[in-house]
């Protein structure tokens, strides 16, 4: 149960992470409505895009963690 737990953490806290991530994403996208108001396609795209940047920082922040646990296992073996 405390390993459940443990990686219930890791992952409100991988979603958490993600979020200023996807928000960047969108960010350096810099994408820009063709008139004065954006369409509904161009919300939509925009929404994809968003939850495509949340997915990725989700993903990056398991690769840290993977890459941290590595790292540690190596010095705790020397």
């Amino acid at each position: 149960m405390k390993i459940f737990a443990r990686e219930f953490l890791w992952f409100i806290t991988a979603i958490i992470l993600s979020l200023p991530v996807a928000y960047l994403f969108i960010e350096y996208m810099s994408l820009t409505p063709t008139g004065n108001q954006s369409t509904i396609q161009e919300r939509t795209f925009e929404m994809e895009l968003f939850i495509t940047g949340g997915i990725i920082g989700i993903i990056f922040t398991y690769i840290m963690r993977l890459v941290i646990w590595a790292i540690t296992k190596i010095i705790i073996e020397e």
